[in-house]
């Protein structure tokens, strides 16, 4: 971007009537971006999420700044002769964002839907009542949920900072926010899936449990789950409150869900709430 803003540049001292070369200067511009874009999706092909993370950054840039600042320079070399440059342009930078950002997201969901899982859930009264009487531990599943989540922000942050923008949404969105939403939407639907299909296995004192655990990802989630994503969960724990029945406040006690927002404090400090 910096060195095609120099090249339109020196052309304004080299040219002596760029006017009359607007189309030949708007093809050159298209062709290096084009080329430049073919260059970073070679790059990422067989790399990390990181370094499509790096191509969504240099893309999110390009958009934000320096295309902004080549139909400029441009605009001033052609007299104003290059009306559709920046269309052009932004096309062939959003077409590389939107692939490589997609393809994280897609990332992001078979990351968390490998965590997402909630392990053996079925044990004996008697095992129960034996772990009722320990100190209740932050749910596995939990950790590792809530553990992929604060990784997925690690990522974003690191590559795009917590404030940017993606324009392609229209609606203010950053990509923090979208990554996040994500891994939210995920690791709630995966876990209220699996809930539902394991339910008639599921012991009326641990229905409980499962309830507490699933209002505490509610509560610590909601700001970027999705209406769909809520719904579900909500389905769900009625689901889990009704097979609990009089078995409500099971072996996590009255406190349960004030045991779970203690235990997972550290997570809900990670994700920066």
């Amino acid at each position: 971007g910096a060195s095609l803003l120099a090249c339109v540049q020196k052309l304004s001292d080299d040219l002596t009537r760029p006017d009359e070369c607007a189309t030949e200067v708007e093809k050159g511009c298209v062709l290096v971006v084009t080329k430049c874009c073919e260059g970073l999706t070679s790059y990422v092909k067989d790399r990390s999420d990181a370094a499509r993370l790096r191509v969504v950054a240099e893309c999110a840039d390009a958009l934000n700044t320096i295309i902004g600042d080549v139909v400029r320079e441009v605009s001033y070399l052609t007299n104003d002769q290059s009306e559709t440059l920046e269309t052009s342009l932004s096309s062939v930078v959003s077409t590389l964002e939107g692939e490589m950002f997609d393809v994280y997201l897609e990332s992001v969901k078979r990351n968390v839907e490998s965590c997402a899982r909630l392990g053996l859930i079925d044990s004996t009264e008697g095992e129960s009542r034996v772990k009722a009487e320990e100190v209740t531990p932050f749910p596995p599943y939990l950790a590792a949920s809530f553990l992929s989540i604060v990784r997925c922000r690690a990522q974003v942050e690191r590559a795009l900072r917590e404030a940017t923008v993606r324009n392609a949404e229209g609606n203010g969105a950053t990509y923090l926010f979208l990554a996040l939403q994500t891994a939210s939407d995920g690791i709630v639907e995966n876990i209220c899936l699996e809930l539902k299909a394991k339910l008639t296995r599921i012991r009326p004192t641990k229905a409980d449990s499962f309830a507490s655990h699933l209002q505490f990802l509610i509560n610590t989630l909601k700001k970027y789950l999705s209406d769909e994503t809520l719904a579900l969960a909500s389905d769900t724990r009625r689901m889990l409150l009704s097979k609990a029945g009089a078995k409500r406040h099971g072996p996590e006690g009255l406190s349960g869900l004030e045991n779970l927002e203690r235990l997972g404090r550290v997570y809900v400090m990670c994700l920066n709430e």
